[in-house]
């Protein structure tokens, strides 16, 4: 036999497992990526906010220099020329400083820059004062002056520093999220390989396997088997197949014999026919001779029928076609009747009928007397010589139960489990007695047929008890019906 049995792998880790675990991990991955994006977006957003604002308080600083240096500028033009339109310039460039000025809070983010403005707003309120005023500017109002531009210088290098701080915030960032998508990328991609390595050794080549020895065994190679390659969902898929091949594969050997025995017995009665034939020929001035040939040729023509009504009737219960021709059956008679008439082929045994005085099921006469005559005949074959058969016939409410009980040896489970199945013949079977294994699985159709139920009951080295039921006859009409 060419079955491959491969070693088996990674029991508890079954495909189901294996490819939540894959999901999990794919899905962890993405959700750990989205979350750092969206951290990263958050670290961006504020970085972004700070680099703003201190961008807003340069531009302002710069400004605010810019007003300052240009209102001196008119300031002096003023107080050298006299002239008002110059006055009117500083007044402006003042006042603009002064705004700026008043508005340093929302980019004090250190009390070190909170005291630099306080400063330039003290410094501020001092220039107001020295505008007023008409005389030239002294050196002290130029060191005044010199402390003002010098407050608002550090208030823009503090700024500044803030500044780089913040870029120099938003590239660690920046590489942070990059590393860690590289990283995330990498972790994915192996998750995908893994994933599509375990995809293909767990389920791919275990399919191609199984397609391999499924196309082997199509085309006549009933030994082909599937390789189980895990204990998973496949390796019970080709487990699976894999009996499915052997049940196919016994059956076949079944069906042949079962052909082999068919020929034998249709050998016997032809021959007998010929020969019967020959001597009717050379024998036929010869009256006592030529009946005894003639009885002969009858017996074995009987036989013959016999045979092919078995044959015809398993033919039909494969193919669906069989036909059950319903009338009122007297269960009790017919037990009685072929019991007496087959009391030559039971004398071994001791065949008893325990039954009720009548009882009338709905059924077709000769398909019963098959099914009575295979389960009596069985219980004999397969029982040893002076036991005892008992065929008990009760009434059950509106059923009729028929048990046929052997002293035998029993039938094991596993033959249990095949013995209604066409060919099924139990291991032990074919040491007893032979067979070809189609007798029960017609009994089980007939008695379906009947709208009936037939079940076992055994145990190994303590006999076996079939039994039947069957509805008993109602007032209803009685029309053929095909099975």
């Amino acid at each position: 036999m060419k079955a491959m049995r491969a070693r088996i792998f990674v029991p508890s880790l079954t495909i189901r497992r294996l490819v939540a675990f894959w999901s999990a991990s794919v899905l962890l991955a993405w959700a750990v990526m989205v979350g750092g994006w969206f951290v990263a977006r958050g670290k961006l957003s504020v970085i972004d906010s700070r680099v703003n604002q201190d961008a807003r308080a340069l531009q302002a600083a710069h400004e605010l220099e810019s007003d300052v240096f240009t209102e001196r500028y008119e300031n002096l033009l003023w107080k050298t020329t006299g002239q008002s339109t110059y006055k009117q310039e500083q007044e402006k460039y003042l006042q603009a400083a002064e705004r700026i000025a008043a508005d340093l809070s929302p980019y004090i983010t250190t009390a070190e820059e909170g005291e630099l403005a306080r400063q330039i707003q003290t410094d501020m309120q001092t220039l107001r004062e020295q505008s007023q005023s008409p005389a030239p500017t002294s050196s002290q109002n130029a060191a005044q002056l010199d402390d003002l531009l010098s407050a608002v210088s550090l208030f823009d290098a503090q700024n500044e520093a803030d500044l780089q701080g913040s870029l120099h915030a938003a590239d660690i960032v920046a590489g942070e999220v990059s590393d860690g998508a590289l990283v995330l990328s990498l972790g994915t991609a192996g998750l995908l390989f893994v994933g599509s390595f375990i995809v293909v050794n767990r389920v791919v080549r275990p399919a191609l396997a199984l397609t391999k020895s499924a196309r082997d065994f199509g085309q006549g190679d009933f030994s082909a088997r599937a390789a189980i390659m895990h204990d998973d969902e496949m390796g019970s898929l080709a487990r699976t197949i894999n009996n499915m091949a052997d049940d196919i594969a016994n059956r076949e050997r079944e069906r042949l014999r079962f052909v082999a025995m068919v020929v034998h017995d249709l050998k016997n009665p032809v021959l007998a026919i010929e020969m019967a034939a020959r001597m009717l020929r050379e024998s036929w001035n010869d009256e006592q001779q030529r009946d005894l040939c003639l009885d002969g040729i009858t017996e074995e023509a009987k036989r013959l029928r016999t045979i092919i009504r078995d044959l015809t009737d398993d033919v039909q219960v494969s193919s669906g076609r069989f036909a059950v021709n319903k009338a009122r059956v007297d269960l009790c008679a017919l037990v009685r009747r072929l019991v007496e008439a087959q009391g030559q082929a039971f004398a071994d045994h001791r065949v008893i009928v325990e039954s009720v005085e009548a009882c009338t099921v709905l059924g077709d006469a000769d398909r019963l007397e098959r099914v009575v005559q295979n389960l009596v005949s069985n219980a004999v074959k397969y029982s040893p010589r002076d036991t005892r058969v008992a065929v008990r016939i009760e009434r059950n409410e509106s059923f009729a139960v028929l048990e046929v009980c052997d002293e035998g040896p029993g039938i094991s489970q596993e033959d249990l489990k095949v013995i209604f199945q066409p060919f099924g013949r139990g291991r032990s079977a074919d040491r007893l007695a032979e067979g070809t294994g189609m007798g029960l699985y017609v009994v089980k159709q007939i008695v379906e047929a009947h709208d009936g139920q037939i079940t076992i009951q055994s145990t190994p080295g303590h006999g076996t008890t079939f039994r039947i039921k069957l509805p008993l006859a109602t007032e209803r009409a009685l029309e053929p019906q095909t099975q």
